[in-house]
Formats: structure tokens, sequence, C-alpha cells
């Protein structure tokens, strides 16, 4: 990122740092919506075709999410790195990508260290 692209940057720092978690969403909801239809155009084959066609679906949606995720984030930091060598304060923008980072890994530890099947 040149000097002149950390100049002209005129949004704010906040936004930025909550720009994976937009993208994450988009492509989640995306997913889902290409898991439905895939459901939907294998109705008539019966239901493991729909239900193979909805799971190669999800996985390729988690596989691209990740991937969107995981550059967004470079991106991110890219960006941060610079206006910090230009002498910005980009504290709100580590800050919102802090929060979506917990958004994102909170729901996956809940899901791990919760037990599924409370002993009786």
């Amino acid at each position: 990122m040149s000097a002149s692209e950390v100049r002209t940057f005129t949004g704010s720092p906040l936004l930025v740092g909550l720009i994976p978690l937009g993208l994450l969403a988009a492509v989640v909801g995306i997913t889902v919506l290409l898991a439905a239809l895939a459901r939907q155009m294998f109705e008539a084959s019966g239901f493991f075709a729909q239900q193979q066609a909805a799971v190669i679906v999800l996985i390729v949606g988690l596989m691209l999410a990740i991937a969107v995720f995981a550059v967004a984030i470079w991106r991110v930091l890219r960006r941060v790195a610079a206006w910090q060598q230009s002498g910005a304060n980009a504290s709100a923008t580590l800050w919102a990508l802090s929060a979506t980072v917990l958004l994102v890994v909170l729901p996956v530890l809940l899901a791990l260290l919760l037990p599924q099947h409370p002993a009786p």
C-alpha cells in the first residue's frame, strides 16, 4: 500500500476493521441460498441426492468463507501497518478486527466446550 493510498482514505477506521465480518456474512448468506437452491434442483432425485448436493455446496462455501476471511484480515492488517508507519492512529481498526475475530471464534469455542448431551 503506497503512502498516497494511506492519505486518500476518508472512511472510518472502525468500519475498516469490520470489513472481514461483512464479507464473511455475505459469503455465508450466498452459501445458504445456494444450498437451498441445490436442494430444490435435486428434489425429484430423492432425499439422498438432495442431501449430498447440499453438503457439497456447504463444504465448498465453508472453504471459500475461510479463504475470504483470511485474505480480508490480511489486507486489513496491511492497511493498519501502513497507517501506523505514516503516524496515523489505527486502534479503532484493531479493536473492530478483534471484535470480528471474537464473533467468529466464540460460537466455535462454545460448541466445543459445552456438552452436547448433558449427564442424566
